[in-house]
């Protein structure tokens, strides 16, 4: 079982207590997926904001391979789709909505298409239903041949990462998922699975069991990425009859962090609407 946390009315709360709380069809549920290197924790502020209103749950979920979770050997789509619906089976999930950041946001659309009677309304954070070209392999490089051995402290190894990575938001980013276990640090994400399956996870792939679909759907993107574009509008109906799009102006890819309170009005008012 992938690692989750609940929050309801603010607060993070035992699965027991979760049980007794959630309607029949969990249509005031929302489970977030966090992007690629990232990790449930990533989206706490905006869960416990969002749980605020008595009727909401938010669950937020460490995918496959990342937040701590017990490391596979392989990370795919297909795979982190069938992680999702046990989870939904443990938690004995009927309907519910979505929200997908990136990688996440991928994995929100293709759970969408390939289950959307699960699903009352999704929401997708920066990312288009499209194959990304050219990844550079230069940040999980710098990584993986991070000499563990002699990181003192998280500073410390943000200095080793600083001729590799230049963007201190990036760095700091990417540094959560060092931990430090009985005196020795390592990685909480397993980095050899990600950069093995790096091609498919930033690819789109073609499910059998793909076809539109009509769930009220909205893509939030940033103004400043260079993930969504209004080229890509017309695909994303390839896919989404009931999609809508809203652009945050002054927002890159993590529009979540960089704008916390636009995306959060938007994606409350959506979800309440």
């Amino acid at each position: 079982m992938i690692n989750f946390e609940i929050y309801k009315k603010g607060q993070k709360i035992e699965y027991t207590r979760y049980i007794h709380s959630f309607d029949k069809e969990n249509i005031n549920t929302l489970f977030i997926f966090h992007g690629l290197y990232g990790r449930g924790k990533n989206w706490q502020s905006f869960a416990k904001k969002m749980s605020q209103n008595k009727k909401t749950i938010i669950i937020t979920v460490d995918l496959r391979n990342h937040g701590g979770n017990v490391f596979n050997e392989n990370i795919s789509y297909s795979l982190m789709i069938e992680d999702i619906l046990n989870l939904f089976n443990y938690l004995e999930i009927k309907k519910t909505n979505l929200l997908g950041h990136s990688m996440g946001g991928k994995l929100a659309m293709l759970l969408a298409l390939s289950n959307p009677n699960y699903i009352n309304k999704i929401i997708i954070a920066d990312i288009a239903p499209v194959n990304y070209k050219n990844y550079d392999n230069r940040i999980i490089d710098a990584l993986l041949n991070l000499n563990l051995r002699i990181v003192k402290n998280r500073n410390h190894a943000d200095e080793l990462l600083l001729n590799h990575i230049d963007q201190k938001f990036l760095r700091l980013f990417l540094l959560q998922n060092l931990q430090l276990i009985d005196g020795k640090y390592s990685w909480s994400i397993n980095l050899t699975a990600i950069k093995r399956a790096m091609i498919d996870l930033r690819s789109f792939p073609k499910m059998e069991t793909n076809n539109k679909v009509d769930i009220k759907s909205l893509c939030i993107y940033g103004g400043k990425s260079d993930y969504v574009n209004e080229d890509q509008f017309e695909v994303f109906k390839n896919y989404f009859t009931n999609i809508k799009f809203y652009k945050i102006k002054n927002a890159g890819h993590f529009l979540h962090i960089e704008t916390p309170d636009e995306f959060y009005e938007v994606s409350k008012k959506f979800l309440e609407d």
